[in-house]
């Protein structure tokens, strides 16, 4: 069923099972979204993950992406683990480069927060975030 509630202008949906009862298609709760700080964004890219100095690629869809951090799907790695991201924004051949630390996770997937992104790669993030937000 579709709510009301529209902070971005897109259709809400309701979930019971998930927290708060709203969920946007960002990946998380329309109630988390209204106190963040960071705009968000979206997207299916090559990602990276190293922990413990194994490292495997996938194409893993980006939720709530953001110059603090990002919500992966299908992320199998818990809460407090230190991981070494590498992604691609659409229509470059470089990587964004950081470590992250699991902060949450959520129907299968893990929720990461930005320990060190470099200057570089703070921009390149920040520019593609508020184009495509």
């Amino acid at each position: 069923m579709t709510g009301t509630a529209k902070p971005t202008g897109d259709p809400v949906t309701i979930h019971p099972s998930t927290p708060f009862g709203f969920d946007d298609g960002m990946g998380a709760p329309v109630a988390m979204r209204k106190n963040r700080v960071h705009k968000r964004v979206s997207l299916h890219t090559e990602v990276w993950k190293g922990e413990d100095g194994i490292f495997t690629r996938g194409n893993e869809r980006l939720a709530d992406l953001s110059v603090g951090g990002a919500f992966i799907q299908g992320a199998g790695t818990t809460i407090g683990s230190i991981l070494n991201l590498r992604f691609r924004l659409p229509g470059s051949d470089d990587f964004i480069t950081a470590t992250a630390i699991g902060r949450n996770t959520r129907d299968g997937g893990l929720g990461v927060q930005f320990l060190d992104l470099s200057p570089e790669n703070l921009k390149r993030l920040a520019a593609f975030v508020d184009e495509n937000s």
